[in-house]
């Protein structure tokens, strides 16, 4: 055996431990059980296997000694884990812990010290730190909006903060003791929050409904590594869609919460600690009373297919889900194309005017020279051609027919030149009308 648990034949506290990371995580939790829970409190440790099969189980019950193993084949989610966890331990306090955490010296004994001493706490939860010990949770506020939040803004404050107990919105089930008589009272955990989020937020307003409040005990610690193997995406889509749910439940009740805070809004936060505080005191004047009843009948095939049908509906919902963001990204980029081919048209449309502007200078300036050249070859035809000046020259006959000759040909070429100098012109004036 790897592992060696304590274990009670009559315990007073049963641990159920849902079960879906990693086995190195679930032994790692399961060590730290065993190396800080003290033999002074009874008890014992219910783990349940998520999809899983009876193999799996007995692999791990032939390395862990002391935990009762039960496998599902379904994923029943953290309610129904819990759930079924409920079914079969025999404690009067109830303490979920995630698969994914490590408890601290001290952990359970401050959890049931505050039930004690607390009698109208139907849970306790308790400091959460990152693994590299940061802080992560200390009790956390339900906004208005059915958003959540932890008890600061900005980063994280030092470990040692939130060094008091108080009573609070609710605390996560990572880490949470809950009396099995409350439990019941509410019904359990609420399986529709599937297969995650929520599950405390509900437990939490479930208990106030019927004169509980929960407990945030710092003395109490564990580290936990909050569920890094699901993907971003999918944590955000589960986390909105059972929010839905969430608000359809209890929108009424949650107008006595406040908005959530603009940002860096520390007074909102005072305000929701203080209406935890009068919640609390109400409760203490008033307290809950006897809640014992008898527990519905709890039938494991029917749960687990119950829970298939969950799987199918959420991955329905979530295909449908990136659907809708496929046909979105889609229609974005097709308008990012459009936005493309209407600036490329219009870089286009410069280039095009700049170019006709360009020509049409171009074609001035080959006008004007036309125009020059024409005027200085008419000038020399009419010198050369001035018979009476030639004479008064003294130039001989042949030498004034050469003269002939070239006058002629600067003539001709000047009709050539203004030719063209018109043509030039009639091309220039189509171009600037055409633009």
């Amino acid at each position: 055996m790897d592992i060696s648990l304590l274990y009670s034949p009559a315990p007073r506290v049963s641990i159920i431990i849902p079960a879906s990371s990693t086995l190195d995580l679930l032994l790692a939790c399961l060590r730290s059980l065993a190396r800080f829970v003290p033999s002074g409190i009874p008890h014992e440790t219910i783990v349940l296997l998520n999809e899983s099969d009876e193999d799996a189980a007995a692999r791990l019950r032939a390395r862990v000694a002391g935990a009762q193993v039960v496998a599902s084949r379904a994923n029943l989610g953290l309610a129904g884990a819990g759930n079924y966890g409920r079914h079969l331990a025999r404690g009067d306090l109830l303490v979920l812990l995630h698969d994914d955490a490590e408890v601290s010296p001290g952990w359970l004994e401050a959890l049931v010290e505050t039930a004690d001493a607390h009698p109208e706490a139907g849970a306790i939860g308790g400091k959460v730190l990152f693994p590299d010990g940061r802080m992560q949770d200390a009790g956390m506020i339900l906004w208005r909006d059915a958003t959540t939040s932890a008890p600061w803004i900005g980063d994280a404050p030092s470990p040692n903060a939130f060094d008091q107990l108080r009573a609070v919105d609710y605390c996560g089930t990572s880490s949470l003791l809950v009396r099995a008589s409350a439990w019941d009272a509410v019904g359990g955990l609420d399986e529709r929050y599937y297969p995650v989020y929520y599950v405390d937020v509900d437990l939490g307003m479930a208990l106030r409904r019927i004169g509980h409040i929960v407990l945030y005990q710092p003395t109490s610690v564990i580290r936990h590594h909050r569920g890094g193997s699901r993907s971003i995406r999918f944590r955000g889509f589960v986390i909105e869609r059972n929010r839905r749910i969430f608000l359809e439940k209890w929108g009424p009740q949650l107008q006595a919460h406040e908005p959530p805070p603009e940002q860096n809004a520390p007074e909102a936060i005072d305000r929701a600690f203080a209406r935890a505080a009068a919640v609390a005191a109400r409760c203490r004047e008033t307290p809950a009373g006897d809640l014992a009843q008898a527990r519905s009948p709890f039938d494991p095939a029917a749960q687990e297919n119950r829970h298939l049908a969950y799987a199918r509906d959420l991955q329905r919902d979530y295909a449908a889900h990136l659907t809708d963001l496929l046909d979105q990204s889609g229609a974005e980029l097709a308008r990012l194309r459009a936005d493309a081919a209407a600036e490329r048209d219009r870089r286009s449309g410069w280039r095009s005017l700049a170019l006709a502007l360009g020509g049409v200078v171009y074609l001035g300036a080959v006008f004007a020279g036309l125009a020059v050249a024409a005027g200085r070859m008419a000038g020399r035809a009419h010198i050369v051609a001035d018979h009476d000046a030639l004479e008064r020259l003294g130039v001989d006959d042949r030498t004034q027919e050469r003269y002939r000759e070239v006058a002629q040909s600067c003539a001709r070429n000047a009709r050539i030149a203004l030719t063209l100098a018109a043509l030039t012109g009639a091309v220039l004036l189509m171009t600037l009308l055409m633009r």
